[in-house]
């Protein structure tokens, strides 16, 4: 209501052109989405992605592009092909070409119109005089009313984007460009400022903002709608609704709406705890309830925001859970049997939160785009052996879209939540270093020389677990049934490229060959295979965690380096993986070695690293923690080279003479060197540390054993 009446105060002061179409009544929280070659205009609910169309007749016979919803005036505004000229559109969709003191002789596909300022903004790259970034004031009041005015030559500002938005309380624009990077742009000057990579690419023909700031672009290929928090550290493009697809693609709204008015009652949430991101905040499981009957049993509850248990979201006083039934009980390694009712044919996906952490993880899915039928469906899957006996909770989605994640928006559809009971009675896991602690790896990448011995190439937190299964009468008899090894990146001082990999000493290659492995990054579920080949099935499990740590990291503006120098990378982390490997209990838990495993990094395919290279060594170099194995793929004719003093049959390996080692495990989250800061000099105990063989001044890592400035200090 306070945005209503604010809008319909502008219209007062400004009153209303004497044009056929009248304006919207207020500021509208639904997108609008132009489309097609010949304009047709829909209306897109962001926080589902439903759409609808409004009008598919708006009285021209060509494209619109470079669409803008004006606060001001309550007119949609847009760039008309065919008459190659600005055009506003009222409640009525009709598109009227407005006259303008001259016509730049070029087409947009770029706008939007400014929230502070009655101006729209359009924008083409190219080298023309019609290229560039433009303004037209939109005040009739101004002497420079409908006057298009250059801000900035589209030759100095070439930027790969596809349409942009302002932000509601700042004078600024913002897009990302194809290839995921965030763009900010002042509309004053042309300036811009290229942020991180949101971890998305492709052509984001439709971008808009909400009234709390947050940005949503939208995917032309395959319409999925993506939110980015703008105001954060590192901005992220988190997948936030199905939206349509469309190879001409442009959108629009009032950016000082919300996105769910708070009057809507047209979206069922779920309600499950929101660990397991039930709320909107929380970008949780959604689907809109209009325009479609597809549903999960006989009912379903509305509500313009989601009830977490222990609350509820039975607002009609029913229970409208009624579309799954659990048929066995969820004991490890059984059989589990669902019965899935649907009112019509559609896709299920479901999760059963098995290890009760509370989330759903990719490893916990068991439907994965089930196609069903209108009727009774029956849903099968073995339960883990490394389910956790007790209470939990699981997801079960249908729409037509067919892969849909736990979180996110739908377009149609139901979700429903369903508390349960988890049995098991064999399965024990084991930490390294806890269960919610880290170990900190640290590798100098200048090996075989000992450089500049800064130990901050690469940082990580880093931790495993390993699950096993006991049926038998001796320790001998325990069966592996899971590993996990999670981390995040901390410092990346690199000049080099490498990869990072994990090597499970005594598992063999062939005993991994029919596990389940689940890879994500950034909570993001990663389409390649972490298992890296081998011509050995003897050989040890290598897990490649990334082929170059480079791609999942950005710098500061101004800065060479990631988190090694300071004001280069904030006290945010940017990567954070984690690496789930499910086994049958076939293969023995006496075979694996102790839990840290054996992390290693390698060098990038097709970067040079130093003169002792006389061409790119690739992923046959290896830099693993002292005294541990270098795996099957790396070249053993490089130990022992320069600096290196490596005796593979003494089992002496990746150290100095001093026994000075290339890669660090500290027990705990360490403060590692600031750029170029030898480590030795840093941490003056270390040198005795490692004389000692470990006998002495076993505290050098704490803060306190360091020399202060040369730490890195965020």
């Amino acid at each position: 209501m306070r945005i209503a009446r604010a809008v319909a105060a502008c219209l007062a002061a400004l009153g209303t052109p004497a044009l056929a179409s009248a304006p919207f009544d207020a500021c509208p929280n639904e997108a609008f989405l132009v489309q097609d070659s010949v304009a047709r205009l829909y209306g897109v609910d962001l926080s589902t992605g439903y759409y609808s169309k409004l009008s598919t007749n708006m009285g021209v016979s060509n494209k619109l592009n470079a669409i803008g919803f004006n606060y001001h005036d309550a007119y949609l505004y847009a760039w008309s092909y065919a008459h190659k000229s600005l055009a506003r559109i009222g409640k009525d969709y009709q598109v009227e070409p407005l006259s303008l003191s001259f016509q730049p002789d070029s087409n947009y596909y770029i706008g939007d119109v400014s929230v502070l300022e009655n101006a729209y903004y359009m924008y083409r790259k190219g080298n023309s005089e019609a290229h560039g970034l433009w303004r037209i004031s939109l005040d009739p009041t101004a002497e420079n009313y409908l006057a298009p005015q250059r801000i900035r030559a589209g030759g100095s500002l070439w930027l790969n984007i596809f349409d942009f938005a302002f932000h509601p309380e700042q004078q600024m624009l913002y897009s990302v460009d194809n290839r995921g990077r965030l763009i900010t742009i002042d509309p004053a000057t042309g300036d811009y400022t290229l942020g991180n990579n949101v971890g998305q690419r492709g052509t984001f023909g439709a971008v808009y903002f909400d009234v709390d700031g947050r940005l949503y672009i939208s995917r032309n290929k395959d319409g999925v709608i993506f939110q980015i928090d703008v105001s954060s550290e590192n901005p992220t493009a988190i997948k936030y609704a199905q939206g349509p697809a469309s190879a001409n693609n442009d959108g629009a709204r009032c950016a000082l709406a919300p996105v769910v008015p708070v009057d809507q009652e047209a979206i069922d949430f779920g309600d499950a705890p929101d660990s397991y991101a039930s709320s909107l905040d929380a970008n949780g499981a959604r689907h809109s309830l209009e325009g479609s009957s597809l549903r999960l049993g006989e009912r379903v509850d509305g509500e313009s925001q989601a009830y977490p248990a222990p609350l509820a979201d039975d607002t009609t006083d029913q229970d409208d859970e009624d579309g799954v039934g659990f048929i066995t009980e969820l004991a490890a390694g059984e059989t589990g049997v669902v019965e899935v009712t649907a009112s019509d044919a559609g896709y299920l996906n479901a999760w059963i939160d098995f290890d009760r952490n509370g989330r759903f993880d990719a490893a916990e899915q068991v439907a994965n785009a089930q196609a069903l039928t209108a009727g009774s469906n029956f849903l099968s899957f073995t339960v883990p052996v490394w389910t956790e006996s007790g209470a939990s909770w699981s997801r079960f989605r249908i729409s037509s879209v067919a892969n849909l994640g736990a979180t996110g928006g739908a377009p149609d559809g139901e979700v429903e939540d369903h508390p349960i009971s988890l049995f098991n009675g064999g399965v024990t896991t084991s930490h390294y270093p806890s269960a919610d602690g880290f170990v900190t790896l640290a590798f100098e990448d200048l090996w075989p020389s000992r450089g500049d011995y800064d130990m901050n190439d690469l940082v990580l937190h880093y931790r495993t677990a390993v699950s096993t299964i006991n049926n038998g009468d001796s320790e001998d008899d325990a069966k592996l049934v899971g590993i996990s090894i999670s981390g995040e990146i901390t410092a990346v001082g690199a000049t080099f490229h490498s990869g990072f990999a994990v090597a499970i000493p005594g598992l063999r290659r062939a005993d991994a060959a029919n596990a389940s492995v689940f890879f994500e990054i950034n909570g993001e579920p990663q389409a390649d295979s972490p298992l890296e080949n081998s011509w050995n099935p003897d050989s040890d499990v290598v897990f490649q965690i990334t082929r170059d740590v480079w791609d999942q990291v950005t710098t500061a503006e101004g800065c060479s380096f990631y988190r090694t120098e300071a004001n280069c990378g904030g006290s945010s982390v940017q990567a954070r993986f984690s690496l789930n490997v499910r086994f049958s209990d076939t293969v023995s838990a006496a075979t694996l070695g102790d839990a840290l495993f054996n992390p290693f990094i390698f060098a990038t395919a097709g970067y040079q690293r130093n003169s002792i290279f006389p061409t790119p060594p690739g992923r046959e170099l290896e830099i693993h923690l002292k005294n541990r194995a270098p795996s099957i793929h790396a070249d053993l004719e490089l130990l022992g080279r320069a600096d290196d003093r490596s005796a593979q049959e003494a089992s002496l390996t990746y150290q100095t003479a001093e026994g000075l080692p290339w890669a660090l495990e500290v027990g705990t989250e360490w403060q590692h060197p600031g750029e170029y800061q030898d480590l030795v000099q840093t941490y003056p105990d270390f040198i005795h540390f490692v004389l000692s063989g470990g006998k002495t001044h076993q505290t050098w890592y704490l803060p306190e054993n360091a020399v202060q400035d040369k730490l890195y200090k965020d």
